[in-house]
């Protein structure tokens, strides 16, 4: 029997939480935050006072790439101008390559769990923010 593990809805509060508790100390800028499973599918969304839909869109595209692709945003951006390709290559509209997603991996096995996004300040705000979220969780 093939089993995999994934970020759960305790895990995904988790990382809400230690984002929000982050976030809030700029209550003037504020984020859009998603976790992801393991599959790229919505766990859990949480966005501040005053953060918009865009924010939401990009905050859970970044999450379900991370996840999709296997590695963060930025890393999938800064990949592939060395592979000769571009976005568009994979044919599909719902990855990005904006900063701010993380993949999170289970630390002894590397497997993928799920993925964190955040949207509504500058880019590597952005991941910081996320890498709390994915922190908070893989500490567990």
């Amino acid at each position: 029997m093939y089993k995999v593990e994934s970020l759960g809805v305790e895990e995904a509060k988790t990382a809400v939480e230690a984002m929000l508790q982050e976030a809030l100390k700029q209550p003037g800028q504020p984020v859009s935050m998603a976790v992801v499973d393991n599959r790229g599918d919505l766990i859990c969304y949480a966005r501040m006072d005053g953060a918009n839909r865009f924010n939401q869109l990009m905050a859970i595209r970044k999450a379900a790439t991370s996840v999709q692709i296997g590695i963060d945003t930025l890393i999938f951006k800064e990949a592939l101008p060395a592979l000769n390709m571009s976005i568009g290559d994979f044919g599909s509209t719902d990855i990005t390559t904006v900063q701010g997603g993380v993949c999170v991996r289970k630390p002894d096995t590397g497997a993928v769990l799920g993925g964190i996004g955040v949207s509504g300040r500058m880019a590597n705000e952005d991941e910081a923010l996320a890498r709390v979220g994915a922190n908070a969780v893989t500490n567990l």
